[in-house]
Formats: structure tokens, C-alpha cells, sequence
């Protein structure tokens, strides 16, 4: 499997957002957040094409698979589709197109089956490396800046392509050219050299959802024990809000949405 990788640097930043950052939640409490290792992360998310190779190689049965149906967005509302999954998710999908419709369970599935593929040690990103990745550097709202009609050719969100397809519903004012998913890649990367952190999938990360402390912390592994996993990132589904570097989304380990998707984490040796 080819896999490309970014090495992010161990570094120290700011995590969550500023209390007069517009659309803020009250659960992105700043505070200081020391990463003390380097750690490689996908560039894109994972495809496709490379969740069918995990696939065929070991006979998995997604949860989707299993129960017969995933949730997908009808224009109004979520609804469990019968037979929807990742090779279904409601909407044609190119092989280099992120993979959708996949729990944590199946995204946690994944890396560990890579792990025994190649010998390394493989997972998802921590929410605090998520972040730390995503921001690259950046204190703002987004990667491009605090205004979120700046970012057109940064991400695939709900834009005017999505409005003419699902009306009433809030969209950023430019138009990417995409309703539903993108080929990985499509759009610019960040200054780390990764791209779709914004936009495209939801991203599944390793933690449970819980408080932010509010003291200054090294390597976080989020909450000890919780009901929801965290996501991050957007999707082409989702509007300013949602799309804001501090943004914290979660779900049910078992649950799959057709904006859920992923990408790894390949530790570092010391």
C-alpha cells in the first residue's frame, strides 16, 4: 500500500479557540499544549482504493456491513439507509476519493491490520495532535485566516455547489465545485503539507470526547472513559462553524455517518 506521510515536528501550541472567535463553543477551552515527539501523519485522508485493499486482504466486515444500513444525509435530515456503507454511501465515489461511512471501529480496524502489515506502530491521531497538525502553526479560525469567505481552493465544505442541491441550509458564499466528497488532495495543504483538514471527511481521532483541562498539558490522551469519540475537521456537509480549526465534533465508536471518515498516525522511534 502507498501511503504518503508528513512528518509533523514535536512543538507547543495554543489549543482551542480565543472566548471572542466567532462561533466559538464552550467546550474548546484554550490552553497550552506541549507535543514532545515528532509523528508522522497521512497527507490525506484515507481512501477508497486503500480501504478496499484492508478490505480484500482481510475478509473485514465494517459495522455499516454488519448492521445493514449507515446514516445518510437525505436533505433534510440523517436517515438510516438500508445497504448504505462505505462502497455505498449514497453518493458515486472516485477510488482516490476519502472513505466514507466508516466508524471508529472500522478506522481503528484498519490501522491496526497496517500495523501488522508493515511493523510499525500505527493508530489514529490524538485530538491535540489533530489540532496541533490542522493549525500548523496558525492561531486563527481556519487555516487561511479568521474570515471564512477567504477560503476558497482551501477546502470542500457546504458551498453554493451544496446549496443548489440541499437549499436552507447555511454555506460558505463560494462554490468548490463539489456536493459531496473530493479526490484526496484536491485542495491546498496546509503549512505542514497536509491536505483536507478541513472539509472533505469528518476525522476520527483516537480520544474519548471529554472537558478540555484548563492548565497546560503534555501529550493529552483526552478523557479516560467516555460514550463518544472525537472527529474533527469538517466535511462537505458542514458550514463555518464546524469547519474552524478548534471545532470539536463526536459520535459513537459504532456509529457511521457518510461524512465520517480518517487519516493515521505512524509513531516516531525515539
Amino acid at each position: 500500500m502507498k501511503l504518503e506521510l508528513v512528518l509533523i515536528p514535536a512543538g507547543k501550541f495554543t489549543m482551542g479557540s480565543p472566548e471572542g472567535e466567532k462561533d466559538r463553543d464552550n467546550d474548546e477551552t484554550e490552553h497550552e499544549v506541549t507535543i514532545t515527539r515528532h509523528f508522522y501523519m497521512g497527507k490525506y485522508e484515507v481512501t477508497v482504493a486503500q480501504f478496499e485493499q484492508f478490505v480484500t486482504a482481510t475478509g473485514y466486515k465494517t459495522d455499516a456491513d454488519k448492521a445493514g444500513w449507515a446514516y445518510v444525509w437525505t436533505g433534510k435530515a440523517w436517515g438510516k439507509v438500508p445497504d448504505a456503507k462505505w462502497r455505498k454511501p449514497g453518493f458515486k465515489q472516485g477510488a482516490d476519493h476519502p472513505v466514507c461511512a466508516v466508524s471508529w471501529n472500522d478506522a481503528k480496524a484498519f490501522c491496526e491490520w497496517l500495523a501488522r502489515k508493515t511493523g510499525r506502530s500505527v493508530r489514529l491521531p490524538t485530538e491535540s495532535e489533530w489540532e496541533y497538525a490542522a493549525r500548523a502553526g496558525t492561531r486563527t479560525a481556519y487555516p487561511w485566516g479568521d474570515c471564512p469567505d477567504a477560503g476558497k481552493g482551501w477546502e470542500n465544505v457546504a458551498d453554493q455547489s451544496f446549496k443548489r442541491r440541499f437549499t436552507g441550509w447555511r454555506t460558505f458564499s463560494w462554490d468548490d465545485g463539489y456536493v459531496f466528497t473530493a479526490p484526496a488532495g484536491k485542495f491546498k495543504a496546509n503549512g505542514f503539507g497536509l491536505h483536507d483538514t478541513v472539509g472533505n471527511v469528518g476525522e476520527w481521532c483516537e480520544d474519548w470526547y471529554g472537558e478540555y483541562p484548563k492548565e497546560a498539558v503534555v501529550d493529552p490522551q483526552g478523557a479516560a472513559q467516555g460514550v463518544s469519540r472525537v472527529l474533527r475537521g469538517g466535511s462537505w456537509f458542514n458550514y463555518p462553524r464546524a469547519c474552524r480549526s478548534a471545532n470539536r465534533n463526536r459520535s459513537g465508536p459504532g456509529d457511521r455517518y457518510d461524512i465520517f471518515g480518517f487519516r493515521v498516525v505512524v509513531v516516531v522511534s525515539r
